[in-house]
């Protein structure tokens, strides 16, 4: 049972308007085919051209910058796993085909000085190529589609028709075409559907033999939202998040891992045809479709603040950067300032015609700016000192956005961008990370944050995810910006996971995070006031299997135990053991090159890490003999356990090229560490998470020593030759978040209950209220997913409760988050 005291008269501060936004970046393929509703996949037919300056493979599986970071290509068709999944075959021109027809580039004979290739097809007479689309072509009956395509021939006039039909060859709509041969033109038309088939095609079919080039090609739903050319179902989830701001377009993309690669605002502009395409690091090829003024209109539909992200002179620094020379930094400045003064100047200025010209007289609001992503270090000071000076003096209104705390460097910082991608417990246990943080400082902008760790995307995550929501909200004199990262995901090209929107090509649904932020975003009120509550404390959940590695070759062990019967190996999870005569002996494991991509990839090298017995514990004790030279890491885990085979960032993570059925990568563990004289503990993952202290430690080399370990809930012992050297106390946190927050008409109570246990909530108000009150409230099972095939299976129900009195009582439901809504009494 919990206590919450409210105390309305005392007012701590205003709510930040713009708690809540949006992040946008283009990644599992969510502008082309996405939220920008494309339907032909590599309608500019570049999507096979490697990146300029890029070395390809011979099979050109993958490609590597030149400052030697890798990506994977499979001839611009993205990961394997796209490949693998939806069987697609092998074209060289990704998406394309050809029956009774030669296709190929031609780099010569381009639609304009942007595009850096043409299709030019050799129809024999009623040979065609088709475009399979993003997992096929979705026609929906009754709905109207807009096609054009930039088209020439050869040397006469061509007639072929544009067909949309089915992968059996049943035509649903088409359009006769003469092609001229005098240089492009734009040929259009218009499919009305009376059928419906989501997995259709596209077909180019000529009457008779004959040789044409294809400048660009596209086809597009005409019902859009509000006719501004982007996906309905979609963009009417983004409105349902009741947001305030949207950042765009970027993330990663904003630097990209070239400096042809980095986000151009010119490139994002004019007519799409003439947009450059390039090579984003999320495995696949952009048409910017979802450009600047399309970014910025959506904001205007969704009557949110825009965010804007600028590159200031160097590339992602989490791939091996490049960084820009002052002339290169230059020119981004100035692309900034365009990009500011599109959105923001007169009709009557240079870019305010520009703007105008696209169809929106009238300047749109942006107050936000970012320099940067994610970028950090000397370089990044440097560079933001000149993007700050120059901008701020030019653009006074606008709110600049610091990627790290720039400040404690003596630089002007008016907001900070923080990211936090962990594990549910880290959210919880942060609850009150911004409690003491120094109110004279910027504000805090925690731009990227979603659990990533376990099993994810489920209700547990939404309610350890909302714990951290509920610090956000106390403190958010100082914290005035939040958003998930990322925002959608297309079921069928997933580089990243989890993502607050699912979609496929006709369908689309939130995760249970997206109906916590809902919530969130409805119920903000217009004061925090002060509260007191009284709440159970728990521990992280711990259980799993024992571990044992080293950080060299050649570490010896014998007779693993655990409660007194022994072990055995269970899981090689890098490099493996040799067993002779009653002793282990460690064999280093190799790092593949994608492990190389991500952090702790190269520092594996050389090690080995292997777990011991399948009965997954949480208390017990877990012995064993080791004996290592003075230069050996040794590591004895507990609570070892697997991730699930969602990936995370990309599939690339699990391919550590030793067919181990616990890789690595999606390992993680509770790890005693013992290195160079001293002992410390270790949450692995991604990135360490260091628990303790150093304790200084002595070990025989010359003989065995017994180790132990005694796990117990909330921490382990362990000893050396029977002697206590370290302790783990694992950090613990509340079970039940709460805050208030009141306006003219109402309490607004949020508890977020985390505990797999009822709990019934003790409240005492100071003031008078209706003793009917609301509730929205979000419950189930923790491990509940939202699916394409059971979109709701979590979902926000609102209901009516009776009994609201200064003394009450709530019923919070086991893994639930209830916001209560309790009208004053006038």
């Amino acid at each position: 049972m919990s206590k919450l005291s409210v105390f309305t008269k005392k007012k701590k501060f205003d709510v930040a308007p713009n708690l809540y936004g949006l992040f946008y970046e283009d990644i599992n393929r969510a502008g082309d085919g996405g939220l920008y509703p494309e339907m032909i996949r590599n309608r500019a037919f570049e999507d096979s051209i490697p990146p300029e300056r890029c070395t390809l493979t011979k099979d050109a599986e993958s490609f590597t910058t030149p400052t030697g970071w890798k990506d994977t290509f499979n001839h611009g068709e993205g990961l394997d796993r796209w490949l693998r999944d939806h069987q697609i075959p092998y074209t060289p021109i990704p998406a394309w085909y050809a029956e009774n027809a030669k296709m190929e580039l031609d780099e010569s004979d381009r639609l304009n000085s942007n595009r850096l290739a043409s299709l030019k097809v050799h129809f024999q007479k009623e040979g065609y190529i088709y475009n399979i689309g993003m997992v096929g072509i979705p026609l929906k009956k009754g709905e109207t589609y807009a096609f054009y395509m930039f088209a020439k021939a050869k040397d006469k006039p061509a007639k072929v028709q544009v067909r949309l039909q089915s992968t059996q060859g049943k035509v649903y709509a088409t359009r006769s075409f003469r092609i001229n041969a005098q240089g492009y033109s734009r040929y259009d038309a218009t499919f009305t559907l009376s059928e419906e088939d989501y997995n259709a095609r596209l077909v180019i079919i000529a009457c008779e033999e004959t040789y044409l080039n294809i400048g660009f090609t596209s086809l597009m739903p005409t019902d859009t939202y509000n006719g501004h050319g982007l996906r309905k179902d979609l963009v009417e989830k983004l409105a349902d998040l009741n947001a305030k701001f949207l950042r765009f377009p970027g993330g990663c993309i904003v630097e990209g891992f070239t400096y042809e690669t980095a986000m151009r605002f010119s490139n994002t502009i004019g007519p799409v045809w003439e947009r450059p395409s390039h090579q984003l690091m999320w495995h696949y090829r952009t048409t910017n479709g979802l450009g600047f003024h399309e970014y910025l209109q959506l904001c205007e539909d969704l009557d949110v603040e825009p965010m804007y992200v600028v590159n200031c002179g160097l590339t992602c620094q989490a791939r091996y950067e490049e960084y820009f020379d002052e002339q290169g930094t230059d020119d981004l400045l100035q692309e900034a300032i365009n990009a500011i003064e599109y959105a923001t100047a007169p009709a009557d200025s240079e870019w305010g015609r520009i703007r105008a010209a696209a169809g929106h007289p009238a300047p749109f609001k942006m107050n936000y700016v970012e320099i940067g992503n994610e970028n950090h270090g000397p370089e990044y000071n440097k560079r933001y000192k000149k993007f700050y000076d120059v901008l701020k003096k030019r653009f006074p209104f606008i709110n600049f956005i610091s990627n790290t705390h720039t400040e404690k460097d003596g630089l002007h910082t008016d907001i900070v961008d923080e990211h936090y991608y962990n594990n549910p417990e880290f959210f919880a246990e942060n609850i009150h990370m911004y409690d003491n943080y120094d109110r004279k400082g910027p504000e805090i902008f925690v731009g990227e944050y979603a659990v990533v760790e376990g099993r994810t995307a489920n209700l547990r995550c939404a309610l350890y995810e909302s714990m951290f929501l509920i610090g956000l909200e106390r403190n958010q004199d100082i914290v005035t910006l939040s958003a998930y990262a990322p925002l959608f995901g297309n079921i069928n090209y997933i580089g990243w996971y989890p993502n607050l929107i699912m979609f496929d090509n006709q369908r689309s649904y939130g995760i249970p995070t997206y109906h916590a932020l809902s919530m969130f975003g409805k119920n903000r009120g217009m004061h925090l006031v002060e509260s007191n509550a009284e709440v159970n404390r728990c521990f992280r959940h711990t259980v799993g299997i024992h571990g044992i590695g080293s950080g060299k070759e050649g570490m010896q062990f014998k007779n693993p135990i655990l409660d007194g019967k022994p072990l055995e190996i269970s899981h090689n999870v890098f490099g493996t053991v040799e067993y002779k005569d009653g002793v282990y002996t460690t064999v280093a494991g190799k790092v593949s090159k994608w492990m190389r991509n991500y952090p702790r990839g190269q520092e594996l090298d050389g090690t080995t890490f292997v777990t011991l017995g399948t009965e997954e514990r949480t208390e017990g004790v877990y012995q064993v003999e080791i004996k290592a030279d003075k230069h050996t890491p040794i590591t004895l885990s507990a609570w070892a356990y697997r991730l699930e085979d969602k990936p995370f960032m990309d599939d690339n993570i699990n391919n550590d090229s030793t067919g181990q059925d616990w890789p690595i990568m999606r390992v993680r563990s509770y790890d005693w560490v013992i290195k160079d004289g001293f002992s410390t503990v270790q949450k692995s993952g991604i990135r360490r998470e260091v628990l303790t202290d150093q304790v200084p430690v002595k070990l025989n080399y010359d003989s065995f020593n017994t180790f132990k370990l005694v796990t117990r809930a909330g921490g382990f012992d362990g000893y050396i030759n029977g002697e206590l050297v370290q302790t783990l106390e694992l950090p613990t946190y509340l079970e039940l978040g709460t805050v208030v927050t009141i306006d003219d008409s109402y309490v607004i109570i949020k508890l977020v209950n985390i505990a797999e246990t009822d709990d019934e909530v003790k409240i005492q108000l100071d003031c008078d209220v209706e003793e009917e009150y609301e509730v929205d409230l979000l419950e189930g099972d923790p491990m509940a997913e939202n699916t394409i095939d059971q979109p709701e299976v979590v979902k926000v129900i609102t209901k009516k409760e009776t009994g609201a009195a200064h003394k009450f009582s709530y019923k919070a439901p086991a893994s639930s988050i209830s916001i209560l809504k309790l009208k004053l009494k006038k």
